[in-house]
């Protein structure tokens, strides 16, 4: 209830603070209400949207997992790799039983996500289905096994729920028998479909197959084409958002219709309209994002304003456009992209002039700078919440090519309609595109080369996001009440005027420093353990005061766990050095991560890693020892009495020591004691039961302290035996393993013996990552899933 209560105070201060805001400017008062009776029909609508989707997902948890056949419309296609993705909508889905007998029932599902091999048959056993039998506006009856979209299940991950959510797709579906009920297509959707096709076909003839790519991202938005490494060099340098399509596109292809249409001497109504429905169709071939709707709603608007002969209002409008996206669903506002989108649009009309004001000059390079630093402003917290680095020289950069990304989307338009008559000149159209490309890749490389050029803050709690607004509230009140009361005048030119203006241009730029300086990650406090949820493997991340250990990293049932799990995980929590990356032994289920850090990121950097002493002659090992002189990581093999200090926390390796004898590789496996005040953890690797009881006979008294144990093997029943638990006896016990394993872990013997010994357990397949934190008296846990 208390919950339920804070949540309301929330509008309720809103709708106060706009209501003194009205009777301040001394408006009618019945127009103040409406803010707080928009407010409240928002919250309306959004708790309704809720129950929806809460009945949805009950329908879609029903269906996961199980052999389905769903009828239904095909509303797009997409072909990537051999693999055609359908978007099926206003399905009835029949569970298939024994022969494929369907059930008696059937359910309805909103949204399907359909992916298709090329080799898939139909029904009938006949020729494969060819993708260009499938056309938008369809109907088919598609087989095959049902299953949720995946939630992020450790810091960082991408949630695929909450993305295909957005798209009001309700679960995804892996295709393998295809039959069309009903062939007729839409003729609208197909044709753009074509279109796109067309045009897609006309780059790759024309341009190289490189710049095809981000050409064709630029254009028509469909990044699919574009090569790994410069859409990483452009997401690094913070200039990945001019290949989404955006406000920026539509004015150059919404404006330059209406002028010419307004050139032939066609009315401000004909023109505006012939204009709002090539947009509209526009926005449609470009994939129609969240972001291109808020676009096509503000271009539209602007011609209706012109029809109407208003004044159009870029806030006015901009509000307009998030209303209408929030009333087709509450979800789209936690997107990132709309976030940055509307931010971005804000921050020109509303921050922008503030500042131009302030500044006393309002030529188009005062405007352009007022305008760059407004949206850093506005959009950091955003880019760090969702991104967590931010391109240090991405502001700078970004003022040179922000113009010239005009130029390159002229020049792709130049391809379209010039290379579809004659080739030759449409290549020479290419050309000045072209070279603008190979500028942002030469530019994004030179700074990729300068220190610091891109900071890993990692996600910022929602405290310091509050504190950082009510910074940039006092911030602008204080721009506001030291503004001229009349600004410079392009013409007036003197020297004094001139040094103040460039005294507060450069103001502008410290107070851009101060704000990301506010987000500077702050020291942990106390001792931070992540164990990551790695699928089958182990992975574990320590953090205390400025410091970072990793302790294992791998999985052998993620096959891309560096690339999606570990490093955005590291990357979400600030993490952009690993002091001491330890590895226990050498199998994949502990390495594999560890090794992508070194062979592949170029954003962690590990300083130290340690392995296991009697791994010297295992290939595996040898492997990362190459790898991490390549990087140049410090290689130190580890033995049992050897022990070092990371600020408060003492890492001690309890076992092998060098005159031990292993019997096979998960008998190497490290044992590190981690004491941080009187919390004291086990870490035992894949230690099996005789490696216990060698350990028992050597350190018992070290392990009689132990609170907190990471239980050996994921949980094997050839793993922590009873004397070994006993002789420990935790009070907390970890267990990293994948659900449904083909090895069976954690066994039942391990559970029963830890239930019988009242040990509190964690599993990562059931909660996700966990997280335990501690001052060195008090221990918490939580769970990433479950949020236990």
């Amino acid at each position: 209830m208390l919950a339920l209560t804070s949540w309301f105070l929330i509008p309720a201060f809103f709708a106060a603070g706009m209501i003194l805001y009205g009777y301040w400017r001394g408006r009618d008062t019945r127009w103040v209400l409406l803010p707080l009776i928009f407010f409240y029909l928002g919250m309306v609508w959004s708790c309704k949207y809720e129950r929806g989707w809460e009945r949805r997902e009950e329908i879609a948890g029903s269906l996961s997992k199980t052999y389905v056949e769903a009828k239904g419309k095909i509303t797009s296609l997409e072909e990537a790799d051999g693999t055609l993705k359908i978007t099926l909508k206003d399905n009835q889905v029949w569970k298939l039983g024994y022969k494929g007998k369907r059930s008696a029932d059937s359910f309805s599902v909103k949204g399907l996500m359909v992916s298709v091999k090329e080799d898939s048959k139909n029904e009938k056993g006949g020729d494969s289905t060819r993708f260009k039998n499938l056309l938008v506006g369809q109907i088919i009856l598609v087989k095959g096994e049902a299953n949720l979209f995946s939630r992020a299940r450790n810091p960082g991950e991408f949630d695929s729920k909450s993305f295909y959510q957005v798209m009001d797709l309700d679960m995804k579906l892996y295709g393998e028998d295809i039959v069309i009920v009903d062939s007729r297509k839409d003729p609208i959707l197909e044709g753009i479909r074509q279109v796109k096709l067309w045009i897609i076909g006309i780059f790759y003839r024309l341009t190289g197959e490189k710049e095809a790519g981000i050409f064709v991202a630029a254009v028509i938005g469909d990044k699919e084409g574009i090569p790994k490494e410069i859409n990483d060099l452009y997401q690094k340098n913070g200039i990945a958002h001019l290949l989404a399509i955006s406000g920026m596109h539509m004015s150059v292809i919404g404006l330059f219709f209406y002028n010419i249409l307004r050139k032939m001497g066609l009315s401000y109504g004909i023109s505006g309209s012939i204009s709002s429905v090539l947009v509209i169709l526009y926005g449609i071939l470009t994939g129609g994002s969240p972001s291109v709707e808020r676009a096509v709603i503000m271009m539209v608007i602007a011609f209706l304003a012109s029809y109407l002969g208003r004044t159009y209002d870029l806030l006015s409008s901009a509000a307009l456009a998030l209303i209408l996206l929030a009333v087709k669903s509450p979800l789209i506002l936690m997107q990132g992209g709309v976030q940055l989108s509307f931010g971005a649009v804000f921050a020109i009309g509303g921050i922008m002039p503030l500042m131009v004001k302030w500044v006393g000059d309002e030529r188009p390079f005062v405007r352009v700078i007022s305008a760059s630093i407004a949206i850093q402003m506005i959009t950091l917290p955003v880019v760090l919440y969702h991104f967590y680095q931010l391109p240090l020289y991405g502001l700078f950069l970004n003022f040179i090519a922000i113009p010239l990304m005009d130029a390159v989307v002229y020049s792709g338009l130049a391809v379209i309609f010039i290379g579809s008559v004659c080739p030759i000149l449409g290549t020479a159209a290419a050309g000045l595109g072209n070279y603008i490309l190979i500028f942002y890749e030469f530019a994004c490389g030179q700074i990729s080369k300068l220190p610091y050029y891109n900071l890993t803050f990692g996600r910022p709690n929602p405290q310091r996001i509050v504190a950082y607004i009510f910074f940039l509230v006092a911030l602008f009140f204080l721009l506001s009440i030291t503004t001229n009361p009349k600004p410079k005048k392009t013409e007036e030119k003197s020297n004094s005027p001139s040094i103040s203006i460039s005294l507060r241009l450069i103001l502008l730029f410290s107070f851009y420093g101060i704000c990301i300086l506010l987000f500077k990650p702050a020291p942990v406090s106390g001792l931070e353990a992540n164990f990551l949820d790695v699928g089958q493997g182990d992975g574990i991340l320590l953090r205390t005061g400025t410091s970072a250990v990793l302790i294992d990293g791998g999985s052998s049932s993620k096959k891309t766990l560096g690339k999606y799990t570990l490093e955005p995980c590291l990357k979400n929590l600030g993490v952009s050095v690993i002091d001491y990356a330890f590895v226990s032994h050498g199998d994949l289920d502990h390495i594999s991560g560890v090794r992508f850090l070194l062979e592949e990121s170029k954003d962690i950097k590990i300083t130290t890693i340690m392995l296991p002493y009697h791994g010297k002659e295992d290939e595996k090992i040898k492997e990362l020892e190459v790898l991490a002189n390549k990087r140049g990581t410090k290689v130190k093999y580890l033995a049992g009495g050897e022990e070092l200090r990371v600020e408060g926390l003492k890492i001690s390796c309890l076992y092998p020591s060098i005159e031990d004898v292993p019997e096979d590789v998960n008998d190497q496996s490290e044992v590190l004691k981690m004491d941080f005040g009187d919390c004291h953890m086990l870490f035992t690797g894949d230690m099996g039961e005789k490696g216990e009881m060698k350990l028992l006979e050597r350190s018992k008294k070290e392990l009689s302290v132990i609170n907190v144990l990471k239980t050996a093997h994921h949980g094997s029943k050839y793993s922590s035996c009873a004397p070994f638990l006993d002789a420990v006896s935790p009070r907390f016990s970890i267990i990293s393993y994948g659900e449904n394993n083909t090895y069976g872990h954690p066994h039942k013997e391990v559970m029963e013996r830890l239930e019988e010994r009242d040990v509190r357990v964690f599993e990562t397949a059931k909660s996700g990552a966990i997280r335990l934190w501690t001052d060195g008296s008090n221990i918490q846990f939580t769970g990433f899933v479950d949020e236990e």
